[in-house]
């Protein structure tokens, strides 16, 4: 072989061994990032929720103005003008104390003020006329009323009088008292709907006021519908649909070798961000509830256990 065929051969070689590292290299490079990204994929967290049976309720919402049961109508004995006012909206009365005068004197003819009287004690809830208005024998002076026992009066969609029943319970709240809730109980159910509205009047009772509700506030109503006890329920948010179909992950154990499961199950009651697991997952079963649209079935993860909200 010539000097010249030599170092031919010889470069030859050593593109063929120089390939050959490169390629070992990348091989290498190649496995290291597979470990590399099976390594990340196993220590991904989640946040898990174990099971626990709870009572859900169904509601609907309505706003409705407080009133007192008893109320009587203070009427005049004698037509002519309201010549004095005694009393305020919200003040106590007593039986026979003066609500207000009228004057029933005419052009040439001067008569003594006739008092208006309280006929029953409680509290003035309506004063609707002012000195100087003409009131006859027929007006409404006054309105007294006894505070003590108090209902709230609720116009029913027509879509929702299947729903309402007689001793049906609700929770009132009002914006004068927040974070306070008050409890209630349907009393009367209208027979008719009002044909211009296409809504029933129902009348429920305020079961305490504890003395701060007053006549004329108005209610928000959460009137209870359905209530299921010792149900398995998850945030919507665990839900995951494939297909239309909701299943939720499930962590074996908590920790950071923590075995992922896809169960299909099926769902009942939803309200207030909650959904009924109506079958498919048991009381126990540690719910994937943060990160599950980021892992699949038989996935490796670090799984958190989540404390109640």
């Amino acid at each position: 072989m010539t000097k010249t065929g030599k170092r031919i051969s010889t470069f030859i070689l050593s593109i063929i061994a120089a390939l050959s590292m490169v390629m070992m290299t990348s091989c290498g490079g190649k496995k290291d990032g597979k470990k590399k990204n099976e390594d990340a994929k196993a220590a991904f967290t989640v946040s898990v929720r174990k099971i626990a049976p709870e009572t859900m309720e169904d509601y609907i919402e309505f706003g409705g103005t407080v009133k007192a049961v008893d109320s009587v109508e203070v009427l005049p004995s004698v037509a002519g003008k309201i010549a004095r006012i005694s009393v305020k909206g919200g003040d106590r009365v007593k039986r026979g104390d003066v609500i207000a005068q009228i004057d029933p004197s005419k052009p040439g003819s001067e008569f003594a003020l006739s008092p208006v009287k309280a006929t029953s004690s409680g509290t003035v809830t309506k004063l609707p006329f002012s000195v100087g208005a003409y009131a006859t024998t027929s007006t409404t002076i006054a309105e007294i009323s006894s505070t003590d026992d108090l209902e709230i009066n609720i116009n029913v969609s027509e879509r929702f009088v299947p729903l309402i029943k007689e001793g049906q319970i609700a929770q009132v709240t009002f914006k004068s008292y927040p974070g306070e809730f008050f409890g209630a109980k349907v009393e009367r159910i209208s027979p008719i709907l009002d044909p211009s509205t296409r809504t029933m009047e129902v009348t429920l009772n305020i079961e305490e006021t504890r003395g701060i509700v007053k006549a004329g506030m108005f209610a928000h109503v959460k009137l209870i519908t359905q209530t299921k006890n010792d149900v398995l329920a998850l945030p919507n948010r665990a839900i995951v649909y494939n297909g239309g179909k909701p299943y939720v992950f499930v962590a074996d154990s908590t920790g950071e070798n923590a075995s992922v499961s896809r169960i299909p199950v099926t769902t009942g009651l939803s309200v207030d961000g909650k959904t009924e697991i109506a079958s498919g997952l048991s009381e126990g079963n540690l719910a994937i509830v943060k990160g599950q649209n980021m892992i699949s079935e038989g996935q490796k993860v670090n799984a958190l256990l989540q404390k109640d909200e």
